[in-house]
């Protein structure tokens, strides 16, 4: 499926949902009678998984001289201000940042979030003058449950080197973590890695390995510096807003 049927999906899904009057959770689709609403979800799973198909778990680039975070700062309805910052790899000078105010048409369903959260980013990265080489987005990559995060929904729609940082596991618990990252696996398969702080993972044309090493060189906290930085611009975005 391309990215023109996705986003025809998404502006249907919209007509379908509406995030000011419809709460959801997990486990509705099973207990709802709502033949309905149960087959949307099947749908949204379909489709992440075969976009899953098509993500690249391999370097798609030759160096690194400009990083971009992105994160979301919500508030109590439908409404959001999406961040992004772009800065220098080596020094972590920032070069630009954007702020948007977006409104968020999908409603919050764990697993589902980049049906929910991937346009606002999208859009606030299409306002960066600068060009960057890897874009780091606050949410999971592969290492989801049908292998299709958000940082790989960002990734594949845009077609740039993307990777999830995210504080825990989907359904987990990263306090059972220690410092040192530990690789996590899916049937097997290595999907990412964790320790006590924070879980990375591929989000698109990168590898484990490389999202690892990147993450560990930008982290001057808890959290890689881009992302750090685009959480603090939409927080103080969203009081701003709100005030």
């Amino acid at each position: 499926m391309c990215s023109c049927n996705l986003t025809q999906y998404h502006s249907k899904i919209r007509r379908i949902f509406d995030a000011r009057k419809i709460k959801v959770n997990n486990t509705q689709c099973l207990q709802s009678q709502n033949q309905r609403f149960c087959g949307i979800f099947r749908r949204l799973a379909n489709i992440q998984n075969n976009l899953s198909k098509h993500i690249l778990e391999e370097d798609s680039f030759k160096e690194v001289k400009k990083v971009a975070g992105a994160d979301i700062s919500f508030s109590r309805d439908s409404y959001a201000i999406a961040a992004a910052v772009v800065m220098d790899f080596n020094s972590l000078h920032v070069l630009e940042e954007k702020i948007l105010k977006v409104e968020l048409l999908f409603p919050y369903i764990p697993q589902f979030l980049g049906f929910r959260e991937a346009d606002a980013v999208i859009s606030v990265l299409k306002k960066l003058e600068n060009s960057f080489d890897i874009l780091m987005v606050n949410g999971h990559g592969i290492m989801h449950p049908r292998g299709f995060g958000l940082a790989s929904h960002v990734g594949f729609l845009m077609d740039v080197p993307t990777l999830g940082v995210a504080k825990r596991l989907i359904g987990g618990n990263y306090k059972s973590f220690g410092n040192s990252f530990k690789i996590i696996k899916i049937k097997n398969k290595p999907v990412g890695a964790c320790n006590r702080h924070k879980c990375i993972s591929t989000g698109h044309k990168i590898s484990l390995n490389t999202a690892i090493r990147i993450v560990q060189k930008t982290s001057v906290f808890k959290m890689p510096e881009p992302l750090r930085q685009a959480h603090i611009l939409a927080t103080e975005a969203m009081k701003n807003d709100l005030n």
